[in-house]
């Protein structure tokens, strides 16, 4: 896209401080960058910590759901599980973080399982609720941090793309006219100084 310039000196006064804008968007930008870096490496070791937590509680899930299969039967379980009348809820809010929304569990409710051995239920199945709510927990902290992640990721990107197009295009075009316009007014200047010379030339040879 071609630059409309202001003709003459007004052009170069327009330039320079458009450049001088430019320069300091692009030392705010990497800032950004930097400061967003630095919190993505927060976030991405928070997310591998609630990822092995998940890995681990559903690990948990899968062995006592075995065992609790043979000692209960598939069909107890069944009737046990219809015993659970709370659903599990979390409470989030939003934190804008250098443009990026981060979201952040406020509180995580994970409603404690019924009296599964007066029921009838066995120990195994016990121990199976228990590793269930465990790994609800697990599995909303997981998903909130990997959430994060991907938004600082995102705007990280928006950042990085900004920075890229102010060095390496928009600073160049207009350091590129600067130096054309500079150029065309030295050319300018010094054609005026020939002229100038010449006109004093021819008049002093007319008073002579």
């Amino acid at each position: 896209m071609a630059l409309r310039i202001p003709p003459g000196r007004a052009g170069r006064t327009w330039l320079i401080g458009r450049l001088e804008v430019a320069h300091r968007g692009a030392e705010l930008l990497d800032r950004k960058r930097q400061v967003l870096l630095s919190e993505q490496a927060r976030i991405r070791a928070e997310a591998e910590r609630a990822r092995h937590d998940w890995n681990e509680a559903a690990a948990q899930v899968e062995t006592w759901t075995s065992r609790a299969g043979i000692v209960d039967g598939a069909g107890r379980l069944e009737l046990l599980a219809r015993h659970v009348q709370d659903r599990a809820s979390v409470e989030m809010s939003w934190l804008n973080f250098m443009g990026a929304r981060i979201p952040r569990a406020e509180s995580i409710d994970v409603p404690e399982p019924p009296a599964i051995s007066a029921l009838g239920g066995s120990s195994a199945a016990v121990l199976l609720a228990r590793a269930c709510c465990e790994a609800a927990g697990a599995a909303t902290r997981y998903a909130i941090a990997e959430r994060a992640e991907s938004e600082l990721s995102a705007e990280l990107g928006r950042a990085a793309r900004r920075l890229r197009a102010l060095r390496e295009r928009w600073i160049p075009q207009h350091e590129q006219a600067l130096a054309a316009l500079d150029l065309a007014l030295d050319e300018g200047q010094r054609e005026q100084a020939i002229r100038v010379r010449w006109l004093a030339g021819r008049s002093t040879g007319a008073q002579s």
